[in-house]
């Protein structure tokens, strides 16, 4: 199968994050809406500036980068993007769609979120106007499915299943900083970057 390209058209899932580290629940996350949904292909789009947390990301832009190409890699069903770094400003959701919708007209896009966003979903920017730019598909969470249930949005989102996992990029981080072992938590290719780059000793 030939590499996938949202310039092609199509549905293709958008899969935004710090990704510091990326990890195998993100890729769990975007290979289950891929099915479920039968997405053409998803856009990984790391972030340049995220607005929603609490504290910036710990490692750089072009580390995250580099670890996100490592991860997908191989899945030609799977892209990378830059995007935000050219959109400038804060990382705004609607404001990555907007772009996403002008530069691929042609494309259906779908935001792929896990559960535990959609907790949150009412303190991201403008989200009434998010739900009405895209369509929402979302991934189970431990955890999260009371939230899930009680959430406003619960209508105007599509849930799909997957194989859950509770793996996180703070979990990871906290392990790295301690030296214990992250084997089996995320690609062996990007533990292999964090090791030879010293990231988040």
């Amino acid at each position: 199968m030939p590499q996938a390209n949202p310039n092609d058209g199509g549905k293709w899932g958008i899969m935004g994050g710090a990704f510091d580290p990326i990890h195998n629940g993100h890729l769990i996350l975007a290979e289950s809406a891929l099915k479920t949904s039968n997405l053409d292909g998803v856009l990984f789009i790391p972030s340049y500036n995220p607005p929603h947390r609490s504290f910036k990301p710990i490692a750089a832009f072009e580390d995250r980068i580099n670890m996100t190409e490592l991860a997908i890699s191989g899945n030609n069903r799977y892209c990378l993007s830059r995007i935000e770094e050219d959109i400038g400003g804060p990382g705004y959701t609607l404001t990555l769609i907007k772009h996403l919708k002008n530069n691929y007209s042609s494309t259906d896009w779908h935001l792929i979120l896990g559960a535990d966003n959609i907790a949150i979903f009412d303190s991201w920017y403008k989200p009434e106007e998010i739900i009405k730019q895209v369509k929402i598909i979302v991934g189970g969470r431990p955890g999260y499915n009371e939230k899930y249930e009680k959430s406003i949005w619960r209508d105007k989102i599509k849930r799909f299943d997957m194989i859950q996992t509770d793996v996180s990029s703070t979990a990871i981080c906290q392990l790295l900083k301690e030296n214990s072992s992250v084997e089996g938590l995320l690609p062996d290719s990007v533990g292999k970057y964090i090791q030879d780059k010293g990231l988040y000793k």
